[in-house]
């Protein structure tokens, strides 16, 4: 399995101090960290790289972060990316409405430096299982064919 080293993260804000200070809480964990300004940004970097974890902004010039999910869950390389909403839209129906298009779990900003580091982290070991699960299966279906 992989260790923080190796666990690469996409951090998706239009304001450069929030990734800054979300980098800041999660390199604790010395993940590897790309990030996006914008939605459109977020698309480009997602269709050539493969990513652990998406933090992903919701009110963003271009492209709003529901759509950037949206987007996200079309694409075959990483549609089973966790994609975790860390926004300031605090009401139920944002919340509800990242959970529809695909998001795994919501934090509202300004967050406590703890809970996302928690949050990434537990969604970051429920990624890694599963595909460690989807391989082992793939790997004994292979198997059995023989």
């Amino acid at each position: 399995m992989k260790s923080g080293k190796d666990v690469h993260i996409l951090i998706v804000d239009d304001v450069s101090e929030n990734i800054q200070v979300a980098m800041n809480i999660l390199k604790e964990e010395s993940y590897t960290f790309s990030f996006a300004s914008d939605g459109q940004e977020a698309l480009d970097l997602i269709k050539n790289n493969a990513f652990d974890l998406i933090l992903l902004d919701i009110m963003m010039p271009k492209i709003n972060g529901y759509d950037v999910c949206l987007q996200i869950k079309q694409l075959d390389h990483v549609k089973d990316t966790p994609v975790i909403f860390l926004t300031a839209k605090a009401d139920v129906d944002a919340i509800s409405k990242g959970f529809e298009v695909g998001g795994v779990d919501y934090i509202v900003k300004p967050f406590h430096a703890n809970e996302l580091l928690v949050r990434v982290k537990t969604h970051v070991e429920l990624a890694l299982s599963r595909q460690a699960l989807k391989d082992r299966t793939t790997e004994v279906e292979i198997k059995a064919k023989l």
